[in-house]
């Protein structure tokens, strides 16, 4: 957690921002209302280190992420069906669908008891559509001046003036030198930030012993402020801005700064990020229907995943798309603005 920058007290939960609010110490929210999720197997919620097991594959402790039974109180399915966090150096995913297949005896029957044998025989529901319930746009634009190490990188590395562009364009917030990545979707709703730690001399990710990765709505969770249940949704990062530019071509990428480095060196696209290689879903490209999309995966896995996986998302979505090929080659896992920053 990055000291001072999400202290949260309960105190003053209105819908106006307080007068004498001090980014450095309280910070005063909203009560935020719960979204429900009713898919029945879900990837279990991060409630400490004591949700997360060792993945069987790479065998890296605290990795991996089990799949649950919403319809049976929660249980797991089994301990090896689940997901690595380590997509690129790893990549373990195995379904509850690819389980029920191996092991067609253990049947979503056998998993509830024979009392949900019984009701299972009427039609599954569909899933329903997940209410977005967004945090207050005040609690980000509090942090819009707010310097740091990254946000000094980008003016030193491309100027100021490009820099404070990039940063008015896609809402980059700061704090105790932690630069803040916000999302805000197509409607203008604040879904979440990132919180991160960067090198100001060399544009990197901070990694290591007391490197810092936060997200807003973890920190909040933490302090009691969201309800019990409540889910976060996701959106592209820099989504606010295809309502801007309506004509304009789409580049997506992974990262936020490669982003950023996108839109400095190409601004004829429109640059936004889904965070991660398995954020490429349907369900994030969604804002993209009807415009014309150019994927820049990073090198390595990435572009593989994504290749396998576009053509039926582009269906789905409805939208024109081609892959760029440019990363091939390159050194593993890097990206776009990888090369151009170095």
């Amino acid at each position: 957690m990055v000291s001072g920058l999400l202290v949260i007290s309960p105190m003053a939960l209105t819908n106006q921002p307080p007068t004498n609010i001090n980014i450095n110490n309280n910070i005063y929210i909203y009560s935020i209302s719960m979204n429900n999720n009713s898919y029945r197997y879900q990837l279990e919620r991060y409630r400490g280190r004591g949700s997360r097991y060792t993945c069987p594959q790479c065998h890296r402790k605290q990795s991996f992420t089990r799949y649950i039974d919403t319809y049976n109180n929660n249980i797991y399915i089994n301990d090896n069906v689940g997901k690595c966090n380590r997509l690129d150096k790893c990549g373990y995913h195995y379904t509850p669908k690819q389980y029920f297949t191996d092991n067609p005896w253990k049947s979503e029957g056998w998993l509830v008891g024979q009392s949900h044998r019984e009701n299972n025989q009427q039609t599954t529901p569909k899933p329903q559509p997940t209410t977005i319930t967004p945090l207050p746009r005040w609690f980000m634009e509090r942090t819009l001046d707010g310097d740091s190490t990254y946000r000094r990188w980008l003016c030193r590395t491309y100027g100021t003036q490009e820099a404070h562009r990039i940063c008015q364009d896609y809402h980059v917030g700061g704090c105790d030198d932690h630069v803040i990545f916000w999302q805000v979707d197509i409607k203008g709703r604040v879904r979440t930030g990132k919180i991160m730690a960067y090198d100001e001399a060399t544009g990197r990710r901070c990694k290591g012993e007391g490197a810092v990765i936060d997200w807003v709505h973890a920190s909040m969770r933490r302090e009691g402020l969201l309800p019990e249940g409540w889910e976060l949704t996701q959106c592209l990062y820099g989504e606010h801005l295809l309502s801007e530019r309506p004509s304009s071509r789409v580049a997506v990428v992974e990262a936020y700064k490669t982003a950023h480095v996108g839109a400095i060196l190409m601004p004829w696209m429109v640059w936004v990020a889904v965070d991660s290689m398995s954020g490429l879903t349907a369900e994030r490209l969604r804002p993209l229907k009807g415009r014309d999309v150019v994927l820049f995966p990073d090198e390595g896995k990435g572009y593989q995943m994504w290749s396998e996986k576009i053509a039926a998302i582009a269906a789905e979505v409805g939208f024109s798309y081609r892959i760029s090929s440019f990363m091939e080659g390159r050194e593993s896992g890097a990206d776009i603005a990888d090369l151009i920053s170095n």
